[in-house]
């Protein structure tokens, strides 16, 4: 286990010290020079085997915020793609007999925000209580983590109608609050209303879904400092 373990180690350094090809260069100097002039950049990890039936690896892999005076984005891309091979993610692929050759790697780039409100994950179906017409919210107070919490930490569940008639009910409240607090407000619940349906609709599109068949849509979104939502990734949720 610790040969394995120093493998890893020595495979990742490797890894973020590798020469990147040109065209991949190119393609991320392009990338950077969207940004406005010293926005830090957050290079999120995104791999093909996190929602597979009967296999959950969030959490598994790393993201990296990239800072101006860092240099070249390909730093940092090189370590999100060299989180492949954390320990713990290859024990996980290796206890669930996932073939390691198949695993790949995308990276999601947007800014960094700091000092976020809140932040969270809407399914757009109830996949936790089986309710009908309701998407499912799980929010996390500031930067904490939904995926890997800290252990004292609860989250705000929240059951939102698809419809706006059809209002939205709190099942549990997060205990960071204080005084029973609310983390999304009622006019934040009615934009993550409409994004979510939007974003619904368009994927359920490309996957030419019909109303009949199991189909939801897993976002993971934000509330800014200043109180606004930032959606930062959708994908399709694994039943």
């Amino acid at each position: 286990r610790q040969f394995r373990q120093k493998s890893l180690a020595e495979l990742r350094k490797k890894m973020e010290l590798a020469k990147v090809p040109d065209w991949m260069n190119n393609a991320l100097s392009h990338a950077q020079k969207t940004f406005a002039d010293g926005t830090p950049i957050r290079c999120r990890s995104s791999t093909n085997n996190e929602d597979l039936a009967g296999f959950s690896g969030a959490g598994l892999y790393d993201s990296f915020t990239h800072h101006s005076d860092e240099g070249h984005l390909s730093k940092s891309v090189k370590q999100v793609f060299a989180s492949l091979w954390n320990f713990r993610a290859f024990e996980e692929r290796e206890f669930f007999k996932i073939d390691h050759k198949q695993t790949a790697m995308g990276v999601l780039l947007h800014p960094n925000f700091e000092g976020e409100q809140a932040n969270g994950v809407g399914v757009t179906d109830d996949i936790l209580y089986q309710t009908q017409g309701h998407y499912y919210l799980n929010t996390q107070i500031g930067e904490d983590l939904v995926t890997n919490p800290a252990v004292d930490s609860t989250p705000e569940e929240t059951l939102l109608g698809w419809w706006e008639k059809d209002g939205y009910q709190i099942v549990r409240r997060s205990n960071q609050t204080g005084d029973n607090g609310q983390l999304l407000t009622a006019e934040q619940l009615k934009t993550l209303r409409q994004s979510l349906g939007k974003i619904h609709y368009q994927f359920a599109k490309l996957y030419k879904k019909s109303e009949s068949d199991q189909f939801a849509m897993e976002v993971e979104f934000k509330i800014t400092k200043q109180g606004k939502l930032v959606i930062k990734q959708a994908r399709p949720w694994v039943f």
